[in-house]
C-alpha cells in the first residue's frame, strides 16, 4: 500500500527554482489521487553524496510505511551512473546510484535495488543535467501513485556503496568520520553512540591535525556556553558540538574528515 507521501532531499539550495522544479511534477494532478509532498531539505552541501546519504538515513524511519523517498544528490548526473529504485520495510526510495539510497534503505530493512529503465516513468524529453526534474520526479510520483516496484526495470545486484572510513575502538579511544554537518555548526559522526560510555567525562576531540579539550555530555545544556562537547546525537550516533557555538567552524571540519576521540 502506497501513502500518497512523497519525501524530497536535494542539493539544490533552499532558494533554488530546481527544487520548484521538482514539486511541480511532483504535485501535477492525478484522477482520483492526490500527493503530499514532505521536504527534509534542500541545504545539503552541494555534491556531498556522504552528506545527502546520512540525512536522509536519520530521518526515514520516521516516515510510515508506503511513504516514496525522493533523493537527488548527483553529480554525475547525465553520466552513465544508474538511476535506481530500491524497496525496503514498505518504503520505496529514488534516485541516482551513487551510494545515496543504500544506508537509508538498510535503516529500514532488506533492500532490493532495481534500475529505473521503465520509459512510461520518466518525462518525453530528459535534459542531460537535470534528471532531478525528468526522471526521478515522475518515477516517484508514479510509484506513490501505485505503479509496481517489480516493473520499474531489472534487478541490480552491484548497488554502488559509499567508501567511508568505518568506525573503530582504538585503545586510546574511538575514530570514525564527520558524516554531518547541521545549521548549528554540530558535526554528526558515523561513531556509534554506545561506545561513547567507554569514554570519560574529560577527553581530547582530533580532527585532522587540531586537537581541543572536549567534555562528555549527556545534552547541550550540560556544558557552558562555548565548551566543546561530545554526547550521542538524537540519531543515536556520537555529535560533536559548541554550546551556543559551532563546532565545524572552530574544529574546521566537515563531512568526510577523519575524527579521533582520545582519552
Amino acid at each position: 500500500m502506497r501513502s500518497g507521501l512523497v519525501s524530497l532531499l536535494t542539493d539544490f539550495g533552499p532558494d533554488s527554482r530546481y527544487a520548484a522544479e521538482v514539486r511541480a511534477v511532483l504535485l501535477a494532478p492525478a484522477p482520483g489521487a492526490r500527493l503530499q509532498v514532505v521536504e527534509i531539505s534542500h541545504a545539503v552541501r552541494r555534491h556531498h553524496v556522504r552528506e545527502g546519504a546520512y540525512v536522509l538515513r536519520s530521518v526515514v524511519a520516521s516516515f510510515p510505511a508506503g511513504t516514496v523517498h525522493l533523493a537527488v544528490v548527483d553529480p554525475g548526473v547525465g553520466t552513465g551512473r544508474r538511476a535506481v529504485v530500491l524497496r525496503s520495510g514498505g518504503h520505496l526510495l529514488v534516485g541516482p546510484d551513487n551510494g545515496l539510497l543504500l544506508p537509508a534503505a538498510r535503516v529500514l530493512g532488506g533492500p532490493e535495488v532495481r534500475q529505473l529503465t521503465h520509459p512510461d516513468l520518466r518525462r518525453p524529453q530528459v535534459s542531460p543535467t537535470f534528471w532531478g526534474r525528468d526522471v526521478f520526479a515522475p518515477a516517484a510520483r508514479w510509484l506513490a501513485l501505485g505503479f509496481p516496484f517489480e516493473e520499474v526495470g531489472p534487478e541490480i545486484s552491484d548497488p554502488v556503496e559509499l567508501q567511508e572510513k568505518a568506525p573503530q575502538r582504538r585503545a586510546d579511544g574511538l575514530s570514525g568520520e564527520v558524516a554531518s554537518c547541521d545549521a548549528f555548526g554540530n558535526l554528526a559522526t558515523n561513531i556509534p553512540g554506545a561506545w561513547l560510555d567507554e569514554l570519560p567525562q574529560a577527553l581530547w576531540v582530533q580532527v585532522g591535525d587540531r586537537t581541543h579539550r572536549a567534555r562528555r555530555v549527556r545534552t547541550y545544556g550540560d556544558g557552558d556556553p562555548g565548551d566543546l562537547l561530545v554526547l550521542v546525537g538524537s540519531d543515536g550516533f556520537v555529535e560533536v558540538a559548541v554550546r551556543e557555538g559551532d563546532a565545524a567552524a572552530r574544529l574546521g571540519a566537515g563531512p568526510g574528515d577523519p575524527v579521533i576521540l582520545r582519552v
